[in-house]
């Protein structure tokens, strides 16, 4: 979608969700001051992008997730997987694998269900 015009930009601003930053934080056990100072920016934006009052500027956000050790996609909810696709790669060698998951990130969510159901499934058997 090209942000071209006041109504696709916000759909796009609406598709943002920041409830993955909660998870994450909640997760690793920091508080939203811990993270805040660590990201260099305020208790209370924090906050706002939790309750989804505002939205995190993109050095925002890199900071963010440069403290958090995440990627950008799973903090505004374009992914439910927060490892980086850096340590991602580095923890497989396999280029073949590597492409195999890149192709599952790549499909809509309820495909990736079916996805990981069907490799459940086959790890119980």
């Amino acid at each position: 979608m090209i942000i071209n015009d006041r109504e696709n930009y916000d759909k796009v601003r609406d598709s943002i969700s920041m409830d993955n930053l909660k998870k994450i934080i909640d997760a690793k056990g920091f508080s939203t001051t811990k993270v805040a100072i660590e990201s260099k920016i305020s208790d209370s934006a924090i906050i706002s992008y939790i309750s989804g009052s505002k939205i995190p500027s993109l050095p925002v956000l890199i900071s963010i997730a440069n403290y958090l050790n995440c990627n950008l996609d799973y903090l505004v909810g374009r992914t439910d997987n927060p490892i980086k696709i850096d340590d991602m790669s580095k923890s497989y060698n396999d280029k073949d694998l590597m492409l195999l998951l890149q192709n599952i990130n790549s499909l809509p969510k309820d495909k990736q269900e079916l996805v990981k159901a069907y490799v459940k499934g086959l790890m119980d058997n």
